[in-house]
């Protein structure tokens, strides 16, 4: 009967060190899920405390990007309202200002610049721009009495 009191009592006091085991494994594992959690909050905190000064500078750079569209855009829909020869040469020139600031915006795109079709429109562009310029020239002098 001792024989099985003490047997009881050790598969009692192996239960007991198994649970203590277990808890003992569980409380690290849940500390440092919590640490861990802290550790990527603050991560996560000093990743977005200079958004709010980057957007403000993105946004800049965009709101630049969209005036130059809108440039692009205006001075493309003067050229279908030419009606003298000193329009067409402001046209013209504010045509090759705004169109040199959107080709300096693609260019900042590398994968735009590689696209075929998009290089084929640049080259119609400043095939156009050259044949523009010339007839310009030759405009110009006209032009001064």
């Amino acid at each position: 009967m001792e024989l099985v009191i003490m047997a009881v009592i050790a598969l009692l006091g192996l239960c007991i060190l198994a649970w203590a085991s277990r808890r003992r494994r569980r409380f690290h594992r849940q500390d440092a899920i919590h640490t861990g959690t802290i550790q990527l909050a603050g991560s996560l905190r000093r990743a977005t405390a200079p958004l709010p000064e980057l957007l403000d500078s993105v946004g800049d750079y965009a709101a630049y990007e969209r005036a130059v569209f809108a440039a692009v855009r205006a001075a493309a829909q003067d050229t279908r309202q030419i009606s003298s020869a000193d329009e067409a040469v402001a046209v013209h020139d504010r045509l090759v200002a705004a169109l040199g600031d959107l080709f300096a915006i693609i260019e900042v795109y590398p994968d735009l610049v590689a696209d075929d079709a998009t290089a084929a429109r640049i080259r119609v562009v400043e095939d156009a721009l050259e044949d523009a310029a010339r007839r310009r020239a030759e405009l110009t002098p006209l032009l001064r009495r």
